[in-house]
């Protein structure tokens, strides 16, 4: 690579952090799906800024890799004005444009490569040296400007798509505001024709029933988590390993339909997220999660409830920012089913079960439009690079 591309870095020290008003800095951490995400970064000094920026000035077009902990995070640049730490600058020439070799780099060819390096190693590093001998077969120039404009078309079908995505993903929770009542007003903002009654406040405790039943036969060996994106998973999948202990027997034994609390909150879910366990049968849960079953209330309603921001009221009055502990919120099963929720009559709770549905299945088919141009374009990254 060293022959067709300009390969340096930017600091590997701990520069001093300053408050918002200071210059961007960009670790392996900011880079995602191909670009840089400037929602959780830290800002430095001029000083520094212009330190860096002597050896690695990072400019429109150039290609970001991280090079240590989690490699093979890649960005290519569409605004400069930022610096880099623990993170490879490559700059390519003119024999290769830029959207071409971030292919390559992404491609199972580069990964493999970087995965022979790291064999064995507990801390993932890659270094400059290695990335400039990364050697791969590169075609003709004219060849090259085709393969540019297919993978720039491709690329612009998947951000029109995950915007589509993300667009539905709003009017679903514009609508799903609209139609749930809260505390202080019992009449929804939109109704379905035929309905003007009232909804009636009741207590979440009366309406679910707390689970305790433990996992002691070992009737499960899903371990699973709550993830504010895919809902009850299994640990292995969510997170490669298995975080839990060894033991299950312990655990809450958690079946299909029944719903858990997350008391741990994230940038995503502020207040933890609430879901109901549908992609397997049963899972073991670990007991700092709250466990509970639908009674006398319709399931899809109560999901669609959960899936608002109206029940993070109640959070907000029976936890502080004082009482948090190791990123979990410290709220006692008692409290959390102390919950007032509004509900309306059955009749009512299904037609918004139905429509609440319904969003999901548009939304589930916008990401079967995803992942199917995503399978493209890795078939072309397998197939027109050598």
């Amino acid at each position: 690579m060293g022959q067709i591309a300009d390969v340096r870095d930017g600091t590997h020290e701990s520069p001093k952090y300053v408050s918002q008003n200071g210059y961007p800095l960009i670790t392996s951490k900011n880079l995602e799906n191909g670009t840089i995400n400037f929602d959780d970064i830290s800002y430095i000094s001029k000083k520094d800024y212009e330190e860096i920026n002597k050896r690695s000035l990072v400019e429109k077009n150039d290609i970001l890799f991280g090079m240590i902990g989690t490699i093979g995070n890649v960005a290519i640049v569409k605004k400069s004005g930022f610096a880099i730490k623990n993170v490879a600058l490559i700059k390519s020439n003119s024999e290769i444009p830029s959207i071409n070799l971030i292919q390559i780099i992404q491609s199972d060819i580069f990964k493999k490569y970087t995965n022979r390096l790291n064999s064995g190693n507990s801390q993932k590093f890659i270094s400059l040296g290695d990335i400039r001998k990364f050697d791969f077969k590169m075609a003709s120039k004219s060849e090259n400007m085709l393969i540019s404009k297919l993978f720039k078309k491709v690329d612009t079908l998947l951000s029109l798509q995950q915007r589509k995505l993300e667009l539905e993903n709003q009017l679903k929770q514009f609508n799903l505001q609209n139609l749930f009542s809260d505390e202080q007003r019992l009449y929804p903002k939109v109704r379905f024709r035929g309905f003007d009654e009232p909804w009636k406040k009741v207590k979440l405790g009366r309406n679910v029933k707390r689970i305790r039943r433990k996992n002691k036969n070992l009737e499960t060996n899903i371990p699973l988590t709550i993830s504010a994106q895919f809902g009850l998973v299994d640990q292995r999948d969510f997170f490669g390993r298995v975080v839990a202990s060894e033991n299950l027997a312990n655990y809450i034994l958690l079946k299909r339909g029944e719903f858990a609390y997350n008391k741990s909150y994230s940038k995503e879910a502020p207040y933890g997220s609430i879901k109901r366990l549908e992609k397997y049968n049963e899972g073991a849960l670990s007991t700092l999660y709250i466990a509970f079953t639908p009674e006398n209330i319709n399931s899809d309603f109560l999901k669609a409830f959960f899936d608002t921001t109206k029940w993070y009221s109640h959070i907000v009055q029976v936890s502080t920012e004082g009482a948090r502990n190791h990123g979990l919120l410290n709220i006692s099963p008692q409290d959390f089913f102390e919950m007032s929720i509004t509900i309306p009559k059955s009749d009512e709770q299904n037609n918004i079960s139905r429509i609440y549905n319904l969003m999901n299945s548009l939304l589930s088919l916008q990401q079967q439009d995803i992942n199917t141009t995503q399978q493209l374009k890795q078939f072309l990254l397998q197939n027109l690079f050598i």
